[in-house]
């Protein structure tokens, strides 16, 4: 059936949205309605139900081990350890419910919801190898506070990964080794306090380079070596230079970041960051991706829209798709879902081998299931209740006919009939503490006006032994007792510790110790980057129409594709 595009206001912000003809194609494939709500709100909500980067101390409800856990110890979740949910000795089963045609199914689900344990760590336990202090990871080894990584080594601090070795305090490394403070960065060898820099090797500094070797405080370079903020030098002069630079020093490198951050801004932006592989795609960070559309953050899509965060290859024929890819298809309304998933709709954080689920939340390895929470390894299963496979198929078509017409009402009105994925209520993370805060920050007003919980909990002060001002200037000068020390946050005031695998890697690049806490430094590094959402603006350079993540009013100097190449390749 051929559609025409259809204009509808959203069930939650009141506003217009497009539903395009190829999205109705889609909706059809998958047996699904059309959406409710626009593009925007339906990534929040999916983002609101997975948290990363809070995590708290706890003890494991099952081996009373101290953990490390996206539930804090007041909240009344019952939260296992890796170890202990990946355990053979039970399979969530237990806590099976008999479906109830006289409820509306989310209330049940919600009920099962209360009963089951949860996984403390959003990780794919067998995967991972001493990195039990981070969260979001697979395929991780020596990995400390990292988030939302695989095939990861040694790296500490670290956010939205894959490949990624021998590193600290970056976001959105990929293939690269003894990188720090970077952001956006594919195949690079010392790489430090740079953006968006791919195939470097020794570069400081810099913004918008490729294929560079030896260069500091550059922007848009190709294929350069001995460049100091964009002026050539011999090989012997740049050495010269860089010994005068004095970057072993703290309070050399605060002032040369101050410099660079200020040059980057008398230089071109492109409208977008992405890869010259891309064919016919529209987003932002978008890498080997064809025929997609509105994505961020993605590598290896193809066909798929409002998709973000893949940061596995690939993912093949998917919808408002939040993570994490590596070989995923046909899935719709899910986050953290990935590792050979296919046809997995309005489920969140089912991982890996997932087939055919409907509304599941934290199954491993589940196929032919549909409203399960916390089950592990079984098919044929409704509210955690195994069936024979005509009786599931028979009850799972008499509740989505029953879901169409009775829906789940939230607190603030709004429907969900079968086609919508979970009400903001039903997530158990608030969302200040979710990842919807990370890239949509909204106050507590703000988010309780739109149904969503928050969390009133402040984070905990530490008392401190040592001021960051009083850290030595130089790594050589910073004796082993400092893993003893708290230090004192130059930013917040909050204590922080300096890890061991941390300390030997400052070592091994000859850089100093932080004065800022992991929390300050992350969100410094966040802030630089660009967040999802395209806005209409102009060439600074043609004046053409564009489309980019730089909203008009921004400071940069954007450039669209031709006028940028043109001027820089």
């Amino acid at each position: 059936m051929r559609h025409e595009s259809e204009t509808k206001v959203c069930q939650s912000c009141k506003k217009d949205f497009t539903i395009e003809p190829e999205d109705f194609g889609f909706y059809e494939k998958m047996k699904v309605p059309p959406p409710t709500w626009c593009p925007e709100c339906r990534m929040v909500r999916r983002l609101a139900f997975v948290d990363t980067w809070s995590v708290f101390l706890r003890n494991c409800d099952k081996c009373s081990k101290k953990i490390l856990s996206m539930y804090p110890p007041e909240q009344k979740v019952v939260s296992y350890c890796p170890s202990c949910f990946w355990a053979d000795d039970w399979d969530g089963t237990e806590y099976a419910l008999d479906y109830d045609p006289k409820r509306p199914f989310l209330y049940q689900i919600k009920e099962l919801r209360e009963k089951v344990p949860f996984l403390s760590l959003d990780v794919n336990h067998t995967t991972i190898k001493n990195s039990e202090y981070s969260n979001g990871i697979s395929w991780c080894k020596n990995c400390y506070l990292t988030f939302w990584a695989d095939y990861c080594e040694d790296v500490y601090y670290s956010s939205l990964l894959k490949g990624l070795k021998h590193s600290a305090d970056c976001i959105r490394g990929y293939d690269s080794e003894l990188c720090y403070e970077s952001i956006g960065f594919t195949k690079n060898y010392k790489t430090f306090f740079s953006d968006e820099c791919d195939n470097c090797v020794d570069v400081w500094f810099s913004r918008n380079c490729y294929s560079c070797t030896n260069c500091i405080g550059c922007v848009n370079l190709r294929g350069a070596s001995n460049y100091i903020f964009n002026v050539k030098y011999s090989k012997e002069e740049y050495d010269n230079k860089l010994r005068e630079l004095n970057l072993e020093s703290w309070s050399s490198l605060q002032r040369m970041k101050e410099k660079a951050h200020k040059f980057w801004f008398t230089k071109p932006y492109r409208e977008y960051n992405g890869h010259s592989l891309n064919l016919n795609v529209t987003g932002e960070h978008v890498y080997t991706s064809k025929n997609s559309k509105e994505i961020y953050l993605v590598n290896g899509a193809e066909n798929c829209k409002w998709c973000q965060f893949i940061s596995v290859p690939t993912a093949k024929d998917c919808m408002d798709y939040s993570g994490w890819g590596n070989n995923a298809e046909l899935i719709y309304e899910c986050p953290s879902v990935g590792e050979n998933a296919s046809q997995v709709k309005f489920s969140a954080e089912c991982f890996p081998d997932s087939l055919n689920l409907e509304y599941c939340l934290w199954c491993i390895a589940g196929k032919n299931n549909f409203g399960c929470v916390s089950l592990k390894r079984k098919q044929y299963a409704i509210l955690n209740k195994i069936y024979p496979k005509e009786e599931y198929e028979a009850l799972k078509e008499k509740i989505i006919e029953e879901m169409k017409v009775n829906p789940y009402i939230d607190n603030l009105g709004r429907k969900y009939y079968y086609g919508e994925f979970f009400p903001p209520e039903l997530s158990l993370f608030p969302y200040n503490k979710s990842n919807a805060q990370k890239f949509f920050p909204k106050t507590k007003e703000e988010a309780l006006k739109e149904g969503y919980i928050w969390s009133e909990e402040d984070s905990k002060i530490y008392n401190t032994t040592l001021n960051a001002n009083l850290l030595p200037d130089r790594i050589v000068d910073t004796r082993e007792n400092i893993l003893d020390e708290i230090i004192k946050c130059d930013s917040c005031a909050n204590g922080y510790r300096i890890a061991k695998g941390e300390f030997d890697l400052l070592r091994k690049m000859n850089l100093p110790v932080p004065h800022q806490c992991p929390k300050c430094r992350e969100n410094e590094r966040f802030n630089r980057m660009t967040k999802p959402g395209m806005y209409h603006r102009n060439c600074a350079k043609c004046g053409t129409k564009i489309y980019t993540p730089y909203a008009p009013g921004r400071p940069e100097i954007v450039y669209c594709v031709n006028c940028y190449q043109g001027e820089f390749l």
